[in-house]
């Protein structure tokens, strides 16, 4: 697989900036509808508009409520077979990123029925058929990083498989990106996903030969973030704060779909979801392993020959890391040897049999540098 230079996406997302542009323009005329949501959004004022919107348009609709979070098959298949039941044709999705994430996962299996393992999915990857849901729609109601690229995680509930797969015939068809509906969660929880959204960056700056204009995007991008992070509570919930990180995520998100994940994404993803841990944790103790890793000029990784960073980039990364992201001591989360040997052992795997080395040659990454990474996740960072 080529990380440098992806294949152009065959699919084009609309893009609503404006929820009731959204509503105005898009048609579900006898459309078979089911929302996933949680249950605290479903007393939200945009959500009792769409069902309004829907009934008018003589939509039938069916609300899934999300209970588990776990990005596990069964979970999918379960959905899978709700959406059967009724017929499904068309999903929207409202809630923060991970939905988006599921979205994508759903779309896979209800229009590729027969397949029902991580197994199979990986053997007929390249023979997938979308022909049964007419569209995916996402609302996101946090600054997440999923919406525009083409990737998404899901776990077997023994782990003895996890898969971070892509499709670009899978990214979702339509985004309502509104800072209106962002406004309503926390300034807590939306700064929290800026980690995610700066971990992404850090992943694309990472790759050797990187295309400069995308260097110098994403150079650029992690000031923006940074500064961000600085004046998040400046900003306070105002509207052009929230207009700024979904704006940032989108173009991130985009930029992942067109160079492809990395090191970070994979970790923060896989011990999210196998550990419980909260991404915006994972997120900032992988972001802090990087940034001491660039500062380090005896790194096996050498990353100070391929990143420039600002004097007060580690600073402020440090700072907000313990405002927003991660706790230094990670102990509170009870992690079971057995399976930390075992997810170490699936990560190096997967960094291989994917050619993720292949996109970080410079890195030296190998299999002591990997229990580094992962401790380092596991363990937090010594002061």
């Amino acid at each position: 697989m080529n990380f440098l230079k992806r294949e152009p996406s065959l699919k084009e997302q609309k893009i609503f900036n404006n929820y009731y542009d959204f509503l105005d323009q898009t048609s579900f005329l006898d459309r078979i509808v089911m929302i996933m949501i949680y249950d605290f959004d479903m007393e939200s004022s945009f959500y009792k508009d769409l069902i309004t919107k829907l009934k008018s348009s003589n939509a039938r609709i069916h609300v899934f409520k999300i209970s588990n979070c776990s990005h596990t098959i069964e979970n999918i298949l379960e959905i899978c077979d709700f959406m059967e039941k009724f017929n499904i044709n068309s999903v929207i999705a409202i809630g923060e990123d991970f939905l988006g994430e599921f979205l994508k996962a759903i779309n896979v299996f209800y229009n590729n029925s027969s397949i029902k393992t991580l197994s199979e999915l990986e053997h007929r990857k390249h023979s997938l058929t979308y022909k049964k849901l007419k569209e995916t729609i996402f609302i996101p109601t946090t600054g997440g990083g999923t919406e525009a690229h083409r990737y998404f995680k899901i776990i077997d509930n023994n782990f003895s498989q996890i898969t971070i797969f892509e499709d670009s015939m899978d990214k979702i068809d339509i985004l309502v990106l509104d800072a209106n509906i962002v406004r309503e969660s926390s300034l807590d929880y939306v700064m929290y996903y800026i980690f995610s959204v700066i971990a992404n960056v850090i992943d694309i700056l990472l790759i050797d030969n990187l295309d400069k204009e995308i260097k110098t995007k994403s150079l650029s991008m992690i000031n923006k973030l940074v500064e961000l992070l600085e004046n998040g509570e400046g900003f306070g919930n105002s509207l052009l704060f929230r207009e700024k990180v979904i704006s940032y995520s989108f173009s991130v998100s985009k930029m992942v779909d067109e160079v492809g994940y990395g090191i970070l994404y994979l970790y923060g993803n896989l011990i999210e979801g196998v550990f419980s841990v909260p991404r915006n944790t994972v997120d900032a103790l992988g972001i802090e392993f990087f940034v001491r890793e660039i500062r380090n000029k005896n790194s096996s990784m050498k990353l100070s020959k391929c990143f420039d960073m600002s004097d007060n980039f580690e600073e402020n990364i440090k700072k907000f890391k313990k405002i927003y992201g991660a706790k230094d001591n990670l102990s509170f989360y009870s992690l079971n040897e057995e399976m930390v040997d075992k997810v170490k052992n699936v990560a190096l795997n997967f960094l291989y049999t994917h050619g993720i080395i292949e996109k970080y040659r410079s890195l030296n990454f190998n299999g002591e540098l990997n229990d580094k990474l992962f401790n380092y996740y596991l363990e937090g960072i010594d002061s």
